[in-house]
């Protein structure tokens, strides 16, 4: 398992069954990345002063605790003689990966009773983001494409310079959230919440022309509602 490079000291309260965190050589572990941003989440909203840790404390317990969750009879089996733990929690311990689906259930919960994110938020958002991921990305690594002459929205980035201009796309940097669709109003196909992200490669012989050295290139990262297939 991949071990986070860095933690924050908490001052976090002595934990309960409900709170272990599986751990190699004393440090809590992750097997994959989305694991160590559910843990990242929790404590810097626990930090911030958005729920106390028994809060917490008894989402999560209650999620390892929940009857059938570790499969049939072995559920309702006692804790090994001599020992109060419970067998879903070594269940846990055992299986981390098992172990942070349960942390990211008993947070979608948890904010939901805060009124942090809404059930109905949290959905909507999944439901966007599994249709992005249906969608795909528009444009492939080496399709040429155009950047639109239009103005730029808010803060994200388009220079003068490249209004107009072709280039090619060196990679599909990802889906991000489009920072001028949240608190705003627009009216165009920009405004979509999520939005790949490509980094594109401009000749500078293309920005600036001719005098320029034709063996110069620059990259940028434009996002998709800026660009058209050349």
């Amino acid at each position: 398992m991949r071990k986070i490079l860095a933690l924050p000291k908490l001052n976090v309260p002595r934990q309960r069954a409900g709170a272990a965190l599986p751990r190699d050589a004393g440090e809590p572990v992750f097997a994959e990345p989305w694991q160590a941003h559910t843990f990242s989440v929790i404590m810097s909203l626990y930090e911030d002063g958005h729920y106390s840790w028994a809060e917490w404390d008894d989402y999560l317990g209650y999620r390892i605790q929940a009857p059938g969750h570790f499969g049939g009879a072995a559920a309702e089996e006692a804790p090994p003689p001599g020992t109060n733990r419970s067998p879903f929690l070594a269940a846990c311990e055992e299986d981390g990966a098992k172990f942070y689906h349960l942390w990211l259930a008993a947070a979608e919960q948890l904010l939901d009773a805060k009124n942090l994110v809404s059930k109905s938020e949290l959905e909507e958002r999944i439901a966007a983001i599994e249709k992005a991921e249906r969608d795909g990305p528009r444009f492939a690594a080496a399709q040429r494409v155009l950047v639109r002459d239009i103005k730029r929205e808010g803060h994200t980035h388009l220079p003068l310079y490249l209004r107009g201009k072709t280039g090619v796309v060196e990679s599909d940097r990802g889906l991000f959230v489009f920072p001028e669709a949240v608190g705003h109003d627009h009216d165009h196909e920009s405004a979509a919440t999520l939005q790949h992200v490509y980094c594109v490669r401009f000749s500078t012989t293309e920005i600036w022309g001719e005098a320029e050295a034709a063996r110069h290139d620059l990259n940028f990262n434009l996002w998709d509602y800026q660009l058209d297939a050349a």
